[in-house]
């Protein structure tokens, strides 16, 4: 993850969500977080609001990292003296700096494991590689554009777009923006008694937790068809 890409996903995010992690008023932590605290951070957003890699230890991993980052920088700020001068010779903080630092971190810990990423987050996508990484886990199969049967389990790639047959009835696609005339980057289609119904959106979480829940079994078939033949009907 380069710094350009880093810095654009932060500021990004509203104001009030980058305040609550302001280590002082008026001070932007951005600018004192270290590479692999802001990649942690970005990685445990991703995380949170995709699941992608999704498990309990890498997510605290995470959130550990960019926790630490963040309080060092507090303690820095509050004390006026760099870190190594409020630890001993093992590199263990003095124990009056170790309270602060533990206040400071449960306050950010809290604040980070509380966010509403998704809200927070409307513009992140998942990359089409990652996407087709977690197809392929799932077992779905790559077919031509130009042999495509909509058989189940099945996707291809055009245009930069991803396009998944999730089922006979249930297909997610993603298209280029160039491609969606004004519909959506982001569409799921659905077939119930013969009709047909597409529900498009250029907001991405909305249309990556279905597509995610669906590959991991934890929405079915029906229920997201229902959801998108019921909303086109109250249109």
């Amino acid at each position: 993850m380069d710094t350009e890409n880093l810095n654009k996903w932060w500021y990004s995010l509203p104001e009030e969500i980058r305040k609550k992690l302001y280590v002082q008023e008026g001070t932007d932590v951005w600018n004192d977080l270290d590479m692999s605290a802001r990649v942690a951070m970005f990685r445990y957003c991703r995380m949170k609001i995709f699941g992608i890699g999704k498990n309990g230890d890498m997510e605290r991993s995470l959130l550990i990292e960019t926790v630490c980052g963040l309080a060092d920088i507090a303690l820095v700020k509050e004390n006026g003296l760099p870190l190594e001068d409020m630890c001993d010779d093992e590199g263990e903080f003095l124990e009056e700096y170790q309270d602060q630092f533990n206040t400071v971190y449960d306050r950010y810990e809290a604040v980070l494991a509380n966010m509403d990423w998704t809200n927070c987050c409307t513009d992140m996508e998942i990359s089409v590689r990652e996407i087709i990484e977690q197809l392929e886990k799932t077992g779905y199969s790559r077919v031509d554009i130009d042999t495509d049967s909509r058989a189940a389990k099945t996707f291809y790639t055009y245009r930069g777009g991803v396009h998944i047959n999730g089922t006979e009835n249930l297909s997610f696609h993603i298209v280029p923006p160039q491609d969606s005339f004004g519909l959506g980057r982001f569409a799921i289609c659905a077939t119930r008694n013969g009709e047909s119904s597409q529900l498009g959106t250029d907001h991405a979480p909305f249309f990556f937790r279905r597509l995610l829940a669906f590959l991991k079994g934890e929405r079915k078939e029906n229920e997201i068809i229902d959801e998108i033949c019921n909303d086109r009907k109250t249109e």
